[in-house]
């Protein structure tokens, strides 16, 4: 999901540098502004993806919170309380360190102004896109192709590649193998790669996947509170685990008007 300074455990076993287009936390185009050429075409995989995960009723709520708990090699990484507009287009993480980090649509901020940015704009875009990935399928740019069946947890499991077109964010050579559950059509995990910064072969060879576990019903709608992070390989699929997060507390909201807005306090934290 440009260099970002993070911990560098985490760095090497998540093989991820910061990029925006990870995130892909731009508001889409309104159905009115869209051209029918310009419309994304969406395929019946990510259809039942997105019906199951009630794409509709989560995007018609405002915004969305939850308290994440992220853990690799071991040892804690972040922990804290995400708040975003629920279609990503602001973002405000509050970390139990008594850091904040917002986006407000434009820019990103921290306080206060004595912390270290660390990997502050990466934890911001990364692991909100992970929680709303059932939800960002369809952005516009988004490309599917290769259905395959592969194996996870035993079962198979449909997939479809997901790449995206030329100039769609920092990283037009990425591509992610998404896994649908065959049974109930859950969002079961995700294969991808990072090729910022570095050519699409060095980035082939560092993939790595997310698998959703433990859905629970939020206002009706499905949130996976737990997510397990592997390496991965096209031939073996899904291997050792590295990494955990765990999601509690979801919660729908009407946000402050000031919840998203930089405060005193603060300062930029610019893209690498």
């Amino acid at each position: 999901m440009k260099q970002i300074i993070i911990i560098s455990a985490f760095a090497l076993i998540l093989s991820c540098n910061k990029k925006e287009k990870f995130n892909k936390a731009t508001e889409p185009p309104s159905e009115t502004t869209l051209s029918t050429e310009n419309k994304p075409k969406i395929s019946p995989f990510t259809q039942k993806i997105e019906r199951t995960h009630k794409k509709t009723a989560y995007l018609n709520k405002e915004a969305i919170s939850f308290d994440i708990d992220v853990k690799f090699g071991g040892k804690d990484y972040l922990n804290g309380t995400f708040t975003m507009l629920t279609d990503g287009t602001k973002i405000r993480l509050d970390s139990k360190d008594n850091t904040k980090v917002i986006y407000n649509g434009n820019e990103v901020f921290m306080s206060p102004k004595t912390a270290e940015i660390g990997g502050a704009r990466f934890d911001i875009f990364t692991w909100s896109y992970f929680f709303n990935l059932p939800y960002k399928l369809n952005d516009p740019g988004t490309k599917w192709s290769s259905p395959k069946q592969r194996p996870l947890n035993g079962s198979m499991h449909h997939t479809e590649k997901l790449s995206f077109e030329s100039g769609i964010g920092d990283a037009p050579d990425d591509w992610y193998v998404v896994y649908k559950n065959a049974i109930d059509n859950t969002l079961a995990g995700a294969a991808y790669i990072v090729s910022f910064g570095k050519d699409l072969a060095a980035a082939e060879k560092e993939p790595h996947a997310v698998k959703y576990n433990n859905y629970q019903n939020v206002d009706g709608i499905p949130v996976s509170k737990q997510w397990t992070f592997h390496n991965w390989n096209e031939k073996d699929g899904y291997g050792n685990q590295i990494g955990e997060v765990t999601i509690n507390n979801v919660k729908f909201l009407n946000p402050e008007d000031n919840l998203f807005s930089k405060t005193e306090d603060s300062k930029a934290v610019p893209a690498p």
